[in-house]
């Protein structure tokens, strides 16, 4: 072989793959997103600023949700308590809704819920971490207590939200633009920030092998908790958002989260074997689980079998998954081949 041909081929090597490759399932999902919008714009009588503040408002709470269980995907592992914990806070804050002092006890609410959700995290991180354990047994364990206090501290929905404060978050700015948007925007700053730092880094490392990660110098305990701690985080924030979304407090409320929240990161383009997803992808995968009822309520075959509309909604969900898999299936193929 001539020297010539070694920097081409050197060059080769190192080429990133072509865009179409690495953000293809994301590119998917977005598709799909875009198809279940045009269909809602064509069938929707008077599509306006309230049906998108409604659109907004649907999928926020998941998606805040899904920021937490992607990280928790992005290390490999899932976590069982995401549903559970955004239920706590959500009884939390309306549980602590004071009518004489409204302002007050919203924000104590809203303090003590983020608490309660980061330290929950941080115990997860810490059983994952240094017990060994794995994180869907883990977690599925804590899910468990933390549904046992949200109906502790809520045993009958109800509570106080003062709506002129919950409206900040779930009404419209300007008389146009939802202001679900402003806290989806806000979210993607955070992400862009966070990829750039070490901790992100470390999480992708350890998710793609975390072997490999530790004899890196990757520090693997400190990540997971600090990731799980992340996770309990933003379900508590999803747990605001959602009582800020009903004006009222439900130990059952979080229970759709759990397993919906996993759906969106794999819809979104993340394996669930660890070191690939994204947040903008899972921004993609919550919305399109949350408009599938609402896309399905304009045809008739779905109002008129109301005993059928989960097999509807299951139906469209297993595909949407399984089209936003095919790459993974796809490289564990070639693998196998190698």
């Amino acid at each position: 072989m001539s020297a010539e041909a070694l920097p081409l081929q050197t060059h080769r090597a190192v080429s990133k793959p072509p865009v179409y490759q690495r953000y293809g399932r994301v590119l998917l999902a977005y598709g799909i997103l875009i198809a279940l919008l045009l269909v809602y714009q064509a069938k929707s009588p008077r599509f306006q600023a309230r049906e998108w503040r409604s659109i907004t408002n649907s999928g926020m709470t998941l998606t805040i949700a899904g920021m937490g269980q992607t990280l928790a995907v992005l290390t490999g592992g899932i976590d069982l308590s995401v549903g559970p914990m955004v239920a706590l806070s959500n009884c939390i804050v309306a549980t602590a809704g004071d009518k004489e002092h409204p302002d007050r006890g919203l924000a104590i609410g809203i303090t003590l819920a983020l608490i309660v959700g980061a330290l929950g995290g941080l115990l997860n991180g810490l059983l994952i971490a240094y017990g060994r354990l794995q994180p869907i047994i883990v977690t599925l364990a804590t899910g468990y207590i933390y549904g046992g206090i949200a109906l502790r501290v809520r045993p009958d929905p109800g509570g106080f939200v003062p709506f002129e404060r919950a409206d900040l978050l779930t009404g419209l700015q300007w008389g146009q633009v939802p202001r679900g948007l402003f806290v989806l925007l806000g979210l993607v700053i955070f992400w862009v920030l966070f990829k750039r730092t070490r901790i992100c880094t470390n999480i992708y490392a350890i998710g793609s092998n975390a072997d490999a990660a530790y004899m890196s110098g990757v520090n693997v305990v400190r990540t997971k908790i600090i990731t799980y701690t992340l996770v309990g985080f933003f379900a508590s924030l999803a747990g605001v958002f959602l009582t800020a979304q009903t004006a009222s407090g439900d130990a059952n409320a979080g229970l759709i989260f759990t397993l919906n929240s996993i759906a969106v990161v794999v819809i979104g383009g993340a394996s669930l074997f660890g070191g690939s997803g994204t947040f903008i992808g899972t921004i993609a995968g919550a919305y399109v689980l949350a408009l599938i009822p609402s896309v399905l309520y304009f045809f008739e075959f779905y109002r008129a079998r109301p005993l059928s509309q989960d097999l509807y909604k299951g139906s469209i969900l297993l595909a949407a998954v399984a089209v936003g898999a095919l790459g993974i299936f796809r490289q564990r193929n070639r693998l196998d081949r190698l």
